[in-house]
């Protein structure tokens, strides 16, 4: 065989290879089910309450710490305007978020945010691409630095959906999930009708909560301009913009307390929006938090919830 029937072989492989691939990507066998399923693909509905409620409304932004750890419910009720829990994950990345709610904020809406310790300004971009997977208007909230990493990461997710098809292929499995049940939490139908994640109150929480994993080597500027940023923009439409802590588990607020006291340097220098308390009013015993130091259980949820009412009130909003 010559260097050039190598080379054409060679080169037929990879475009069968590269075939198969896209094929599986756009013709996946479980794309309905995950549609309906997916974690990724709570977006749809918390869109649609967020479309369809009107101002003036509350909207909770934030990753997880928010999604776990909210009742909704109760600050609707207090304060007496409908609430939307926008949080999902925080590794969506505070540009990502607030591109994905600013089009739907008009004067006299309140905006709290809520971002964990690890939030970081651009996010990560497969889990991004894996929200616009079953939400294409999600690809509008995504920025690549360049083509390149545009074709990187679109690579990767078809090359991981490859992957993960064969494998469910192979175990001829298909999980579904309920609220009701004692071991899901993250899918598709795991919140109630405000957003708020309601999926794990059924289920037992860890008796020790694992450790969270922050680093004295991060900073939170970058996030910090991004929440300046989008709250200039909201001060111009009328829209009220609020900061609170994250919430965190007393443990894991002893281990970590230089890096957090750090943080909150961070945000007392370089923060133009109102903060709304101090890291140590949302700390509480390890006993409310269900499976990390940022999960909630649900009576943990109502107590964090009543003393962001009580801050919020002071605001005289």
């Amino acid at each position: 065989m010559n260097i050039k029937q190598f080379l054409f072989k060679a080169l037929l492989l990879s475009i069968l290879t590269l075939g198969t691939v896209e094929a599986v990507f756009h013709f996946n066998p479980y794309n309905k089910h995950d549609l309906e399923t997916s974690y990724n693909a709570i977006i749809i509905d918390k869109y649609k309450r967020l479309e369809e409620t009107p101002s003036p409304k509350i909207v909770l932004i934030a990753g997880s710490n928010f999604a776990y750890g909210i009742n909704s419910k109760l600050i609707a009720d207090s304060l007496q305007k409908p609430v939307v829990n926008m949080a999902i994950h925080y590794d969506y990345g505070t540009k990502f978020m607030f591109k994905q709610i600013s089009p739907e904020l008009h004067k006299g809406d309140t905006v709290i945010m809520g971002f964990e310790y690890i939030i970081e300004s651009e996010g990560n971009k497969s889990e991004q691409l894996l929200m616009a997977r079953y939400f294409p208007k999600a690809k509008e909230w995504m920025e690549f630095e360049d083509i390149f990493e545009e074709i990187r990461e679109n690579s990767q997710l078809r090359i991981k959906t490859f992957k993960t098809v064969l494998e469910r292929l192979l175990k001829n499995k298909t999980i579904t999930f309920k609220v009701s049940d004692t071991t899901s939490v993250f899918f598709r139908g795991a919140s109630n009708e405000y957003g708020d994640l309601v999926s794990h109150f059924n289920n037992p929480r860890m008796k020790v909560i694992p450790r969270a994993i922050l680093s004295d080597k991060v900073s939170l500027k970058d996030a910090i301009a991004d929440m300046n940023a989008f709250q200039q923009e909201m001060q111009k439409r009328g829209v009220k913009v609020f900061f609170v802590y994250p919430t965190y588990s007393k443990a894991n607020y002893d281990l970590d307390k230089p890096i957090i006291d750090k943080f909150q340097k961070e945000y007392q220098k370089y923060a133009q929006f109102p903060i709304l308390g101090k890291p140590t009013d949302f700390v509480f015993a390890d006993s409310l938090y269900h499976d990390m130091a940022y999960h909630l259980t649900q009576k943990g949820g109502e107590i964090r919830t009543q003393k962001i009412i009580q801050l919020v009130r002071k605001t005289g909003l």
